[in-house]
């Protein structure tokens, strides 16, 4: 039998509701699940055997591999398609002597170490975990995150030549699985995980067959996402298409979400409704799952962050990742204070990101350089030596877009990274300039058809444009007369004009 891990279910009857365990296992197949392990820690043997026996008429007529979690014995007493083992039960090289060679033999592993004795010993697919805090098991450390799942997973792939199987497990649902698949990718993105474990997603559900293809579909989704190694581009068909993205704006007219400090909200909402865009400007948690069927971009800036604007930020980037709905985070200050720091740390644990937008001092924090520094939201330093290698360094380590704003604003997706070099020193004597940056990017990220390269760099370009255009202006005597001015330019600014005056220059 094939061993497909693409979704796994693991059983947990405490959780079942009116349906009993084989029909809640039946109507999961029926909407994708791949393979399924009987988890039972509280029932006794003859009882744990009676179970297992009428799952297994389920799974069999699927030709769905039913695991059976720990106990050999029951596995043995039913002849199940394998077992899966944790690091405290029979050892590895017990189980296989017990079940013979054909039999598979899944186990749980955290650390780089346990899954380099996991391959050595010849399990047949990894376990790793947990990801994110869960009810339903209990561990000794707290959850690891996608990023620590990533690099056991490499480990793992490093020492089998690239052939060992592994899921991911722990906290795992629809709103985050395209995330972690997304993340965790080994090698630059190169190497997904085969597959993602869940336990609540499915058997809380009143729904399973509906709650397995929604995960499916999250699952189908992460391939297409932007992250890790991706084809080289050339940049003529780069400036083509962001002429394109440009043009199409003008006729899309998409809802771009902010949720933004509040020294910049007037002034990023008309910044989107002057290049094209329609802004909505909502914070409140509890609206943000209706919004989400509508929002075709979010963007989120941690300017003046609060608890409460933080609890409408995680469910608007929530639902937003449900509805594949690109996100561009503008972490303001970021490294200024350890609150920031902790916040955006764990959006970027918890959420999938389509562009990281930031100056030198707040890249440089997500790169763990000291060439630059925060002082309030301001940059401080020299600069780079290589801003383009610092840019594509957070790109690959995050999975996404990162544009490094400046004098010259770098874009990389981890394999391009591109200059723009349009742009005013007007921009930065004026509050805000650097947040209707990430309005603009935001604004064109829909046009781009969720291609966050192309959005950031249309949404660069024609930003800088207008400031260019705006400082040129008779009228424009200082900061004050620039803002108004600088508006007006996004709003006047041309398909003509953007193609002649664009510049944008390929590092890689």
């Amino acid at each position: 039998m094939k061993l497909d891990l693409t979704l796994y279910l693991v059983t947990d009857s405490g959780m079942l509701a009116d349906k009993p365990l084989p029909q809640v296992v039946d109507e999961a197949i029926r909407g994708g699940v791949t393979i399924v392990q009987l988890r039972e820690k509280s029932a006794d043997t003859s009882d744990f055997i009676a179970t297992a026996r009428q799952v297994q008429a389920v799974t069999r007529k699927a030709n769905v591999p039913l695991l059976i979690n720990d106990r050999l014995d029951v596995a043995l007493a039913i002849d199940a398609d394998g077992v899966h083992i944790g690091q405290d039960d029979i050892s590895l090289q017990d189980a296989r002597k017990l079940l013979g060679p054909d039999k598979i033999i899944g186990i749980s592993v955290r650390t780089c170490r346990e899954a380099e004795d996991a391959v050595a010993g010849g399990a047949d697919y990894l376990g790793i975990g947990t990801c994110y805090s869960t009810a339903t098991k209990d561990v000794k450390e707290g959850p690891q995150g996608p990023a620590g799942i990533r690099r056991v997973w490499e480990r793992a792939l490093e020492v089998s030549s690239n052939k060992i199987q592994a899921v991911a497990i722990g906290g795992i649902n629809k709103f985050n699985a395209a995330h972690v698949m997304n993340y965790s990718a080994a090698f630059d993105g190169q190497k997904p995980l085969s597959g993602i474990a869940v336990v609540s997603a499915i058997m809380a559900s009143p729904k399973p067959c509906q709650a397995a293809q929604e995960l499916r579909h999250q699952i189908s989704i992460s391939s297409s996402m932007p992250g890790g190694l991706r084809r080289h581009l050339q940049l003529d068909q780069v400036k083509q298409q962001a002429a394109e993205t440009f043009a199409k704006l003008k006729t899309t007219t998409p809802l771009v979400q902010h949720i933004t400090n509040t020294v910049v909200i007037n002034d990023c909402a008309n910044a989107c409704l002057a290049l094209g865009g329609s802004p909505v400007m909502s914070s409140e948690s509890q609206e943000q799952q209706d919004l989400s069927s509508a929002v075709n971009s979010l963007v989120i800036n941690t300017g003046t962050l609060t608890l409460e604007q933080l609890e409408g930020i995680c469910s608007a980037m929530k639902h937003a990742n449900l509805h594949n709905t690109p996100i561009t985070l503008d972490p303001v200050a970021i490294g200024a204070t350890k609150y920031r720091s902790q916040t955006v740390s764990q959006l970027l644990c918890d959420f999938r990101i389509s562009v990281i937008k930031g100056n030198a001092g707040e890249i440089g924090q997500l790169a763990g350089s000291d060439e630059m520094q925060m002082r309030g939201v301001d940059a401080v330093g020299s600069g780079f030596a290589y801003p383009e290698k610092v840019v594509r360094q957070v790109a690959l380590q995050h999975r996404c877009v990162v544009v490094m704003t400046g004098i010259e604003d770098y874009v990389s997706d981890g394999t391009n990274t591109f200059v723009v070099q349009n742009g005013h020193k007007m921009q930065g004597l004026i509050t805000g300039s650097g947040c209707m940056v990430g309005t603009a990017i935001g604004t064109f990220m829909h046009a781009a058809q969720n291609n966050p390269l192309l959005g950031a760099l249309t949404g660069l370009v024609a930003i800088n444009l207008a400031a260019e255009h705006a400082a040129e202006r008779p009228d424009v005597r200082g900061p004050g007369t620039f803002r108004a001015a600088f508006i007006d330019e996004m709003h006047n600014l041309s398909l003509d004009q953007f193609q002649a005056e664009m510049k944008i220059k390929q590092l890689y």
